[in-house]
This record gives structure tokens, C-alpha cells and sequence, in this order.
């Protein structure tokens, strides 16, 4: 599995690609490809932004075409139902293609 990150103060680190205009905070895939997963990490007031949603769709679209994906959102605990509707909203009601993880700082992921 190759993971790529965004992170600030990690100089010189290989950075995920850009989907769409927009580049992940998180990206890993495995080889062969059978994997695919995209991580955004958001506050409140981010989830609130045309730029979040932009962000969203770009990737939602890149995700919809491959096998096995997954979109991981860490949010703070207070925000976990907002991402979880605006996730709702551009996902809507029936897709099946997409992994949707919604991570709050109080849960923890088995």
C-alpha cells in the first residue's frame, strides 16, 4: 500500500496527486490496484465552505471511478453529523461504488 499525505512541515515528502484542482490531504492506494482511498480532514466552519464542497465533488467524481474506493472525513466530534449530511447531499441516495468513513476525534476506527 502506498500512502501519500499532505501534511504541513513534512518538506520534501511526495505529496498525493491533484484530483481534479484540488489536492487530498490524505491518498493511498495498493498494488495491484484493487484500493483506492481519498482523506480529507476538516473543521466546522470548513464543511461550510464552497471550497469544501467543490473539494467534494472533485473527489466523490475521481472516486466513482475506481474499484473499491473509499472517502475517509475526519472531522471534530461536534462536526460528524454536518459532514455526514453534506456527504449525504453529493453522494445521494444511491451510491454504492463509495466507501463513506466519517471519523470523529471521540471514535475510535477498528
Amino acid at each position: 500500500m502506498a500512502t501519500l499525505h499532505d501534511l504541513p512541515n513534512f518538506i520534501g515528502c511526495d505529496k498525493p496527486p491533484k484530483i481534479g484542482a484540488f489536492r487530498p490531504d490524505v491518498y493511498a492506494i495498493d498494488a495491484p490496484l484493487t484500493r483506492t482511498i481519498v482523506g480529507e480532514a476538516k473543521t466546522q466552519a470548513d464543511l461550510e465552505t464552497d471550497h469544501t464542497k467543490a473539494q467534494f465533488v472533485s473527489f466523490i467524481r475521481f472516486l466513482r471511478l475506481q474499484q473499491n474506493a473509499v472517502f475517509v472525513v475526519a472531522v471534530p466530534w461536534q462536526a460528524k453529523a454536518t459532514a455526514r449530511s453534506l456527504l449525504d447531499t453529493l453522494l445521494g441516495p444511491d451510491e454504492e461504488n463509495i466507501r463513506v468513513v466519517v471519523i470523529d476525534d471521540v471514535e475510535s476506527v477498528q
